[in-house]
C-alpha cells in the first residue's frame, strides 16, 4: 500500500479553501491502492500528522489551535489561527499541536508518506517553495514542478512573458509598490491609471489565488479607487469619524470582519503610525483584537488623521490590468502518459454577481457553470488548444487549470494559471475530468500515477520514485483491479446527493465498481430508467441531470473524449458518455447487486421496480 501524505491548511489566505479540497481527498481516494495519512501544514509552517476525524469540523479554525490554547480575550472574536497568538513560545507551539496530532519536523516525512498530494493553495506552497522542499528531501509530489509554480503564481510576470512571448493579444496593464502607494499623491496615481487603462479598471493583489484581493472598478471615484487599492495590499485605512462613532458592540464586530482572512486583511496587523508632534512613532504589530482596539481608541484620542494597518502578510505590488469583456471560462488540462497534453471542456461562468469573487466561486448557487462554454465548436477547440499550448511551453506538469475571456471582439485571453486547482465538492476541474469519464476516485488515482511519472521524468534522482511508479501500474493493471464487481444505485429525484456520497464511498473502497440508474417519474406517472455517465452524477442539482437525459452529446465533448482516449482507455472501466435508456432486464447482463435508495413508498411504480428486480435474481439492499 502506497501511503499517501494528504497536505492542506498552510500560510497563505487560502487554507480553508485548502481544508475543503483534503475532504474531498479523504471521501474519494481509492483505499485498495492508497493508505492516506493526513497532514496540516499550520500557518506557522509546521508539519502535523492529524486524524481524518478533524475532517468533521467546518474550518482549520474549529479545531486548530484548540479552544483551551486560546487566551479567554479572544473568546468574541474568530476565526482565530496560531500566528494570531502572541509571545508564542516553541515550547507552547509543539503543546498546542500535539493537542491535535503529531508534529513531524520536515526531514522526518519520508518515514511516515511515500508521495505527497498536495492541496494547499497560494503562496509558501503553490508558488514553488513547497515543491523545492519535496525535492530536497526526495518525497515525490503531486503537479507541477517548481518552474511552473513559481511562475504561475505571479499574475504580473504573466503579464510581461504574455507581450514578450506573444501568448495573447497584448493586454494594457500596470502595477505599483507598496511603499510608492503609502507616498504618494493618489489622485495623480488614479488620474493616470485611468489614462492609461480606462474604466472599468480590474485591482488584483498580484500573488494571491481564489480571486480573493481582486476589485473591479467601475466608477471614476477616488474614494473607490482608494478602497480597492487597499483591498489589494490587504490594508486598512480608518478615519477618525468612521470608528468613533462606533458603540464598543460594533467595534467589536469591526475587528472580526477584519480578522476574516478571505474578505478582511487577518491578524497580526502592522500598525503604521506616521507621526505625533513631528516625530516618528514607526511601525508596531498587533495581535490581539482588543489591544488593536484599544490602540484604535487611543490614537482616535489624539490623531486627526487616518489610522493604516497593513496585513503582517501584506501584499508589496498592486497589479491593474483592464476589464475584459464577454464569456468568462475555466479550462482544465491534463497530461498523458507521453508527457503529452490534453485540455478538457472548458466551463462558462455564468455569473450572478459582477465578479467571480470568493464568495462567488465557493459559496454554493452563488455562480452558475455550464460545460462547455456557449460558443462555436471551432472556438471552443482554439480555447483548447490554446490551454494546451500554454502547458506544453511553460513544461507544466499533471494537471493544471488555465481561465480566461473569450471577448466581445471573439478573441481568447489568458487571464491566471493554476497549477494546484482546487478540490472542493464545487471545484470545476472535477466536473470537467467527469467528461472524459474519469469519477472523482479515478481522477485522484491519476493525479497520484502522472505526478510519479511527472517526477520519474524531471527529478534528479529517479530511481525510487520508478520503482513507486512501477508499484502503482503493476495494481492498477492487475486482474483483481480490472474485473471488480459491479454494483448498481438505484436513486430518483429525491434521493441524487444520496447515491452521489454513496457512489463516492463505494468507489473509494476500491473493492466494486458502482454505476448509478436513474429513475425518471414521466408525466403519466410511469417509470422510465437511466444508466448514467459519471458526468451527470457530478451535475449541481438533479433538475440539471433531468434536462440532459436526452440531450445529444455536444461535439467539443466528442471532441475531447477522443483526445483523452488513451487516458480513458487506462483508468476508466465501462466507460459510456451519455445517459442510456435501459429495461430491467438489461440488467441481467450488468449485474446482480442492487443498492435502492429512494424512500418514497407511496409510488406504486417504483414499488413495482423494486419487486421486479427480486423476482429476476437481483440481490436488492435499501
Amino acid at each position: 500500500m502506497i501511503k499517501i501524505g494528504v497536505f492542506f491548511g498552510g500560510v497563505s489566505r487560502e487554507r480553508e479553501i485548502s481544508f475543503s479540497g483534503a475532504k474531498t481527498i479523504s471521501q474519494t481516494l481509492n483505499r485498495s491502492l492508497f493508505e492516506p495519512v493526513y497532514i496540516l501544514v499550520d500557518s506557522l509552517g509546521k508539519f502535523i500528522k492529524i486524524n481524518s476525524i478533524q475532517f468533521e469540523h467546518q474550518a482549520i479554525s474549529h479545531f486548530y489551535p484548540t479552544q483551551e490554547s486560546i487566551p479567554e480575550e479572544y473568546n468574541e472574536f474568530a476565526p482565530v489561527y496560531i500566528e494570531t497568538l502572541e509571545n508564542l513560545s516553541n515550547e507552547k507551539h509543539r503543546e498546542i499541536m500535539e493537542k491535535v496530532g503529531t508534529p513531524i519536523p520536515a526531514e522526518n516525512l519520508s518515514e511516515y508518506i511515500d508521495f505527497a498530494f498536495l492541496m494547499l493553495h497560494g503562496t509558501f506552497a503553490e508558488d514553488g517553495m513547497l515543491q523545492g522542499v519535496f525535492e530536497w528531501l526526495q518525497i515525490p509530489y503531486s503537479g507541477c514542478g517548481i518552474f511552473s509554480s513559481s511562475f504561475s503564481i505571479d499574475k504580473h510576470l504573466q503579464q510581461v512573458v504574455n507581450q514578450k512571448l506573444n501568448l495573447g493579444n497584448p493586454r494594457k496593464f500596470h502595477t505599483m509598490k507598496k511603499n510608492h502607494w503609502q507616498t504618494c499623491n493618489r489622485q495623480e496615481v488614479f488620474d493616470k491609471i485611468k489614462t492609461k487603462l480606462g474604466l472599468p479598471i480590474v485591482i488584483k493583489a498580484p500573488y494571491q489565488g481564489s480571486s480573493i484581493g481582486v476589485s473591479i472598478l467601475k466608477e471614476d471615484n477616488l474614494n473607490t479607487f482608494i478602497k480597492a487599492v487597499n483591498t489589494s495590499l490587504f490594508a486598512r485605512q480608518i478615519s477618525k469619524n468612521e470608528w468613533t462613532k462606533l458603540t464598543e458592540v460594533e467595534k467589536k464586530k469591526y475587528i472580526n470582519q477584519l480578522m476574516s482572512l478571505e474578505k478582511g486583511i487577518g491578524l497580526p496587523v502592522v500598525f503604521e503610525e506616521k507621526s505625533l508632534l513631528a516625530g516618528n512613532l514607526g511601525k508596531q504589530i498587533i495581535y490581539s483584537p482588543l489591544k488593536l482596539i484599544e490602540k484604535l481608541n487611543d490614537f482616535f484620542s489624539y490623531s486627526e488623521e487616518d489610522a493604516l494597518l497593513f496585513s503582517f502578510e501584506s501584499e508589496d505590488m498592486v497589479l491593474f490590468e483592464e476589464h475584459l469583456s464577454g464569456k468568462e471560462f475555466s479550462c482544465g488540462v491534463l497530461q498523458t502518459k507521453n508527457l503529452e497534453a490534453v485540455a478538457l471542456p472548458p466551463t462558462e461562468i455564468l455569473m450572478t454577481s459582477p465578479i467571480y469573487d470568493f464568495e462567488t466561486k465557493y459559496l454554493p448557487n452563488a455562480s452558475q457553470k455550464r460545460i462547455p462554454i456557449d460558443i462555436p465548436t471551432e472556438e471552443i477547440i482554439k480555447i483548447q488548444e490554446k490551454c494546451k499550448d500554454i502547458f506544453q511551453t511553460f513544461k507544466f506538469d499533471t494537471y493544471a487549470r488555465i481561465d480566461g475571456f473569450y471577448t466581445d471582439e471573439n478573441t481568447i485571453e489568458i487571464i491566471d494559471i493554476n497549477t494546484l486547482p482546487g478540490m472542493s465538492p464545487t471545484s470545476l476541474i472535477l466536473r470537467q475530468a467527469s467528461e472524459i469519464g474519469l469519477s472523482p476516485t479515478d481522477f485522484m488515482t491519476y493525479l497520484v500515477y502522472q505526478s510519479l511519472n511527472c517526477r520519474v521524468h524531471t527529478t534528479k534522482r529517479p530511481y525510487f520514485f520508478r520503482k513507486l511508479l512501477n508499484k502503482l501500474e503493476s495494481q492498477l493493471l492487475d486482474n483483481e483491479y480490472q474485473n471488480k464487481e459491479k454494483i448498481v444505485l438505484f436513486f430518483d429525484e429525491t434521493t441524487f446527493e444520496e447515491a452521489r456520497t454513496k457512489y463516492n464511498i463505494i468507489t473509494s473502497e476500491g473493492k466494486q465498481n458502482p454505476f448509478c440508474i436513474f429513475l425518471k417519474t414521466e408525466s403519466d406517472k410511469e417509470i422510465t430508467l437511466y444508466k448514467l455517465p459519471i458526468s451527470l452524477l457530478l451535475k449541481p442539482n438533479v433538475e440539471e441531470i433531468i434536462q440532459t437525459l436526452e440531450a445529444e452529446l455536444h461535439t467539443a465533448i466528442s471532441h475531447t473524449i477522443e483526445k483523452a482516449k488513451e487516458l480513458t482507455d487506462f483508468f476508466v472501466k465501462d466507460f459510456y458518455s451519455k445517459a442510456q435508456k435501459i429495461t430491467l432486464e438489461n440488467l441481467n447482463d450488468m449485474t446482480n447487486s442492487v443498492i435502492w435508495l429512494p424512500q418514497n413508498l407511496n409510488n406504486e411504480e417504483k414499488n413495482k421496480i423494486k419487486r421486479q428486480l427480486s423476482e429476476i435474481g437481483m440481490a436488492v439492499v435499501n
